[in-house]
């Protein structure tokens, strides 16, 4: 933290001595063509002349100095909090909708690049160049002092609170802005069932609907920006006016375009304090969002398995939200450590879920999941190949390890060829393709099975392993896969009646409920 603010003050110092030499540059360029017009002698003009050309290149130096410092430091800040906002969502497995994650780890996140870039760094650099610019002018003349200390609180302070009270709908548009993410989500990936079920025009209806309150709210806050910033440039030409009016002599332009210099330092305040409800709103959800990574523990690189646990789940609910019904509704369970479980029932009967409640990623509405050792978190425990899985645009190798370090290549291969995917273990710098388009669905899941099977937690859920395996494929990788998971407590969710057998206990889940066991 402390690199941080001082890599941003290192920015700020350097925003500052850009403007300053900027508006060294218009005043003795000014007061230059003034004493030019009295035909002086060239070499009373000579140390402005040089002055002249130091300031400007001065402030053009600086200025790329600047922009390489403050974006360095937004760019890192930006790199670390999206990070952590893509960890909570990790913890939080599932409590935020997709879109309306998306929506938060790129627009909300890039709302902090705005409130540092737009309003943090502007704010201070003109506070001090106000500061500065006031006390020279009032040093050559009180009145133009007054005048222009008058027009930079005008400018920079008090349109600047006009534009923040009257745009009230930052934190609706922040919130517009996540439902049509979550929409255009729903739309593109849910295409083919919206179509089935004859969804389509309602769900391309609302999507309209949350574009339109999107665009109104957006609109509204443009003309409050638009007309508080024009009133704000407004401002800075004024008050120069009014300082040529009242100081007479040469010292008159010099003053006045110094003012109009230091006027337009501030003008950007107006834009950004119309847009800081919005940046406000983004950045409370990004901070709502990542309160939760920090109270979960970052996950080893390596597992420390001290041998088999048993889990207990005691009356547990489940009820996501928008859920007519409960996903889960009261189920109590006992998985002894070491115990093969097998778990069938409907579509949608709740078999996922039960997974999910077991690894910690799903909301209990009621009940609770014991048996961890003490001050473990639930993903430390259990973990494996869910329904949500995701194949990323990577390597076979990094859709292995996902970061971790300290796995060799004899390990990725082994777990590829206990996954049954030993024609990739020669291959492990291949790119697999957006979401493992690449590859076949039967390689893609045992891609994730491969994944699940390296580094092994001592309860191992799995989410249908076989799936889009022909019968003597599913077989065989499920036989290494729960040979491969040693004394480790196996939940496997499967819908082959042929597996069962190489269970120790079957679970049946009907809405929501256990039915027998």
């Amino acid at each position: 933290m402390r690199r941080v603010l001082a890599r941003l003050l290192f920015a700020g110092l350097l925003a500052v001595l850009t403007e300053a030499a900027g508006v060294g540059l218009v005043g003795t360029a000014t007061w230059m063509i003034v004493r030019a017009a009295e035909r002086p002698p060239l070499s009373a003009l000579a140390v402005a002349i040089a002055a002249v050309r130091a300031f400007a290149l001065l402030k053009g130096g600086i200025r790329y100095a600047e922009r390489l410092a403050s974006h360095d430091v937004v760019l890192r800040v930006l790199a670390d909090l999206r990070a952590r906002a893509f960890a909570a969502l990790a913890a939080r497995h599932g409590a935020v909708v997709e879109g309306d994650a998306l929506s938060r780890v790129v627009s909300d996140v890039d709302a902090v690049q705005d409130l540092l870039l737009r309003a943090v760094l502007p704010a201070g650099v003109a506070a001090v160049i106000g500061v500065a610019a006031v006390a020279g002018v009032g040093a050559a003349d009180p009145r133009a002092g007054a005048v222009l200390a008058g027009g930079l609180l005008i400018a920079g302070l008090l349109l600047p609170l006009l534009a923040n009270a009257l745009n009230r709908s930052g934190a609706a548009i922040a919130a517009a802005r996540g439902a049509v993410a979550q929409s255009t989500v729903d739309l593109a990936h849910g295409a083919a069932e919206l179509a089935a079920f004859g969804a389509m025009p309602a769900a391309l209806a609302e999507a309209s609907a949350s574009g339109r309150r999107l665009a109104r709210l957006e609109a509204r806050a443009a003309a409050v920006s638009g007309l508080v910033t024009g009133a704000a440039a407004l401002v800075p030409a004024a008050t120069a006016v009014a300082i040529a009016v009242l100081v007479a002599g040469p010292s008159a332009p010099v003053l006045a375009l110094v003012a109009l210099t230091v006027g337009e330092v501030v003008v950007p305040l107006a834009a950004a304090a119309a847009r800081q409800g919005e940046v406000r709103a983004a950045v409370a959800r990004v901070r709502d969002l990542t309160r939760s990574a920090a109270t979960v523990t970052q996950e080893p690189e390596r597992r420390a398995w001290g041998g088999p646990v048993s889990v207990r789940l005691r009356g547990v609910t489940v009820r996501y939200p928008h859920g007519a019904k409960a996903a889960l509704d009261g189920v109590d369970l006992d998985l002894p450590a070491g115990r093969r479980v097998a778990v069938v029932g409907a579509s949608g009967a709740g078999k996922s879920t039960l997974l999910d409640a077991i690894a910690g990623r799903a909301p209990l509405v009621a009940g609770a999941v014991d048996g961890r050792p003490d001050g473990a978190e639930p993903w430390q425990v259990a973990g494996g190949v869910f329904a949500d899985a995701h194949v990323f645009h990577a390597t076979v190798r990094e859709n292995l390890t996902l970061g971790r370090d300290g796995f060799g290549d004899d390990e990725l291969r082994a777990a590829l060829g206990a996954a049954g995917l030993a024609e990739h273990a020669g291959r492990l710098d291949d790119v697999v393709g957006e979401d493992g388009g690449r590859l076949s669905g039967g390689q893609r899941q045992r891609l994730l099975l491969a994944r699940a099977l390296l580094d092994p937690p001592p309860v191992l859920l799995l989410d249908e392993p076989t799936e889009g395996l022909d019968p003597a494929a599913a077989d065989a990788v499920l036989a290494t896969a729960l040979l491969a998971a040693g004394e480790r407590t196996v939940v496997v969710v499967t819908h082959r009646r042929a597996d069962l057998d190489r269970f120790d206990q079957v679970i049946t889940v009907e809405d929501g409920r256990l039915v027998a066991g």
